[in-house]
């Protein structure tokens, strides 16, 4: 069912991760609503729930909450065959909340290693909270494979060592963002929640 949004209104992004919100401004695109950076005061929303469905909605419903404007919130995660499907919605805190990035993509490689498979899939919800509205939620996943070692400096996250195999065995990390934003998990949802919002 389609959801009407003003297009003359800002929605503002519930994150304060600029690489996140860089990317929900460029799979967006230039079309009205625009997308927008929280305000100041918006705060770190913690990320308790066990579900992505439920962590983006805590953040958005947070920030609707604090401007009475629309809020748009995303929580993602790597899931791998190699820590049965995990880590998940525990992706920003594997093996630890104090982890760096290059000691997170160790771990999961290592992982891999161990256990002989590098199945893996990039999962991402993302929530919209319009005022007096229902939540307009859409979810995107894609597959692919856990590299041997990180390779690329674009993207960020697990980006260096996710292989998408139909690009020709590079990790995300080595390819452009558009050809990233072209099957990337997050890509998927922002697309598949603006197909369902109409203008009023």
């Amino acid at each position: 069912m389609a959801v009407s949004l003003n297009p003359a209104v800002t929605v503002l992004i519930a994150s304060r991760n600029e690489d996140k919100a860089r990317e929900l401004i460029e799979l967006w695109g230039p079309e009205a609503p625009r997308l927008a950076l929280p305000p100041p005061e918006y705060p770190d929303v913690p990320e308790s729930a066990g579900t992505y469905e439920g962590n983006a909605l805590l953040k958005a419903r947070a920030l609707a909450d604090l401007t009475g404007a629309p809020a748009l919130a995303d929580d993602s995660g790597i899931e791998v065959e190699a820590l049965d499907w995990g880590p998940g919605v525990l992706s920003a805190r594997t093996p630890s909340s104090e982890s760096t990035w290059a000691e997170r993509n160790g771990y999961i490689i290592r992982a891999a290693d161990a256990y002989g498979s590098r199945r893996a899939r990039y999962v991402c919800v993302c929530i919209l909270v319009i005022p007096g509205s229902e939540p307009v939620i859409a979810r995107g996943q894609v597959d692919g494979l856990i590299a041997d070692a990180p390779r690329g400096s674009n993207g960020f996250g697990y980006d260096p060592i996710f292989v998408y195999p139909p690009y020709d065995g590079r990790t995300f990390g080595e390819v452009t963002s558009a050809m990233k934003h072209a099957v990337s998990h997050r890509g998927r949802a922002v697309r598949a929640l603006r197909a369902r919002l109409v203008n009023s």
